[in-house]
């Protein structure tokens, strides 16, 4: 092997091995934890079905149970390809978090008591803004960037 071949060898290795940032895997906990949360919601909601639907409730339990759903399985979709570094979970992160934040506010808005949100919505909305402000600072991190931009094939 020539000198010049040996040291595109260790090139691609290193570009290949890059460690995941402490802080994308603090990320990728996070929505990991949120799914579990929304897939616990899921299970709960199927599992009392029949007294949920015995309560004078403003929404069907199905559509707490789709929403459990949904969350759940795209949450944990999304920490496993955050997890392993896929160039799609980056912006993914990024669009799931707005569509979460614009359902959250649907939410609120369309099914919350209005005596709660008039107490709550203030805190809410820094904690919306201030969530999203940092998942999307997480990902646009220069080592979260070299990350997502790691060669993952293997070249020989």
């Amino acid at each position: 092997m020539t000198e010049l071949s040996n040291n595109n060898a260790i090139q691609i290795e290193e570009v290949s091995t890059i460690k995941r940032p402490r802080l994308l895997t603090g990320l990728g906990w996070f929505f990991l934890l949120v799914s579990i949360f929304h897939f616990l919601k899921f299970t709960q909601t199927i599992r009392n079905i029949e007294l949920l639907q015995s309560l004078p409730m403003a929404i069907s339990p199905l559509y707490l149970a789709g929403d459990g759903l949904i969350w759940g399985l795209s949450g944990m979709v999304l920490a496993w390809g955050l997890w392993k570094g896929k160039r799609w979970s980056s912006p993914a992160a990024i669009i799931l978090s707005l569509f979460y934040s614009l359902a959250f506010w649907a939410d609120r808005i369309w099914i919350a008591e209005p005596e709660s949100l008039a107490l709550r919505w203030p805190v809410n909305l820094v904690l919306t803004i201030s969530v999203f402000g940092l998942i999307v600072l997480v990902l646009t991190h220069k080592t979260s960037r070299a990350y997502f931009r790691k060669n993952p094939a293997k070249i020989p």
